[in-house]
């Protein structure tokens, strides 16, 4: 596992992803004049790996997108997600019209050496959108809602078993924010459809992945649609497509909307574990009303990353989620925390006999093509 230190060096790497020798010596002459540590790589496929790694991502992307070549998108899909934490230089033309993207600069160390003076972080995309309701059904319809992937280990022995699938939306005037188009589609009565698409892509990608990672993946439900009675036919039909088994699939009830018939969801929960399919409570804190929900044969509780986020420093939450693992385990539930950023909350989780871990210093939500380069850096031990 990796030291603050090095995460440190790694933050403020600049990351040279070119082939051009006169490109390359400006983008180090740039970096030195600043004291800032350069690596040069020189294919999309290596910088990829590179901003897949765990921990934090390094502090600049130096990009001529002409050798980017097909990791193009899966870069820039990359470098939006919040955690990457990455500003991106672009010196040259872009393959197509990306208006939310910054302008190329000239091959100039100077220029270049003002670029990377820019304070952190600088996002791919600086601006975003809110999409309104008619946006996001032309956006699923045009198949713009993409999946990326949270990778879940074992913590006994820190083996991958399982990614969370995450969506995302990347209009083509700029990306939304999950924050605001998940609630968009629940208030728009549009969830299943969102569900669906976000479905059919993470299994067909898993399927791909299968035979190379064996990796189980996660999908958030609504609670209208965990209820809903056609819920085991599609589910059953997503699957059979792919040629998987519900045992490679979790299903987490996501919302916090009261729940008015505990004996129905009861029923449900039955039924799902009967068909083979986990069910996850997820974003579980003490206090937060949903306490008579954690003795429903749920497969597992997911601890929220407020919670999980205080361990190191708050005994109140160490007695806290002590006490939620104690239940779990009385019931055979498994005991997942998000939020893992550092090696404190790791070993404060294995302290307290939590079962599994996800979060940004285990690995940042990456698009499939990225998942195999994100699982060769954590089994090179590293924890950001």
């Amino acid at each position: 596992m990796q030291g603050p230190g090095a995460n440190t060096a790694r933050s403020r790497q600049v990351l040279v992803l070119a082939r051009d020798p006169a490109l390359i010596a400006a983008a180090h002459a740039a970096s030195a004049r600043l004291g800032l540590p350069v690596r040069t790589v020189r294919t999309g496929s290596e910088a990829l790996a590179r901003l897949a790694r765990p921990g934090p991502g390094p502090g600049h992307l130096v990009c001529d997108p002409a050798v980017a070549g097909t990791a193009w998108s899966g870069l820039l899909a990359l470098l939006a997600e919040p955690a990457t934490g990455t500003s991106l230089i672009l010196v040259g033309p872009m393959p197509g019209a990306s208006s939310h993207l910054p302008a190329p600069l000239p091959q100039d160390h100077g220029m270049l050496a003002q670029a990377l003076a820019i304070p952190r972080p600088c996002p791919a995309a600086p601006s975003v959108s809110d999409g309104t309701v008619r946006d996001l059904q032309e956006g699923l319809a045009r198949g713009e809602i993409s999946v990326h992937y949270q990778p879940v280990v074992r913590m006994a022995d820190r083996r991958p078993v399982m990614v969370e699938a995450l969506a995302r939306w990347h209009r083509p005037s700029a990306p939304v924010p999950p924050d605001r188009f998940v609630p968009l589609a629940e208030r728009a009565g549009l969830a299943r459809c969102l569900s669906l698409a976000v479905a059919g892509t993470a299994l067909a990608e898993l399927a791909r992945l299968w035979p190379r990672l064996r990796l189980g993946v996660s999908l958030n439900l609504p609670l209208a649609l965990l209820l809903q009675p056609d819920l085991l036919s599609w589910l059953g039909r997503a699957l059979g497509r792919q040629g998987l088994g519900p045992r490679q699939v979790a299903l987490e009830l996501t919302e916090t909307t009261p729940v008015h018939d505990l004996a129905q969801l009861h029923r449900v929960l039955l039924r799902l574990r009967a068909a083979g399919f986990r069910v996850l409570l997820d974003d579980v804190v003490p206090g937060d009303g949903r306490e008579r929900l954690h003795r429903l044969p749920f497969s597992g509780l997911k601890l929220d990353r407020s919670l999980v986020e205080r361990l190191p420093g708050q005994a109140q939450s160490r007695q806290e989620v002590r006490r939620l693992v104690r239940l779990a385990e009385t019931q055979g539930q498994a005991v997942v925390a998000e939020g893992v950023s550092d090696r404190r909350i790791w070993g404060a989780l294995r302290g307290l006999g939590v079962h599994y871990a996800q979060g940004y210093g285990i690995g940042r939500p990456v698009p499939a093509t990225a998942l195999p380069d994100w699982w060769a850096g954590w089994r090179g031990g590293q924890l950001g």
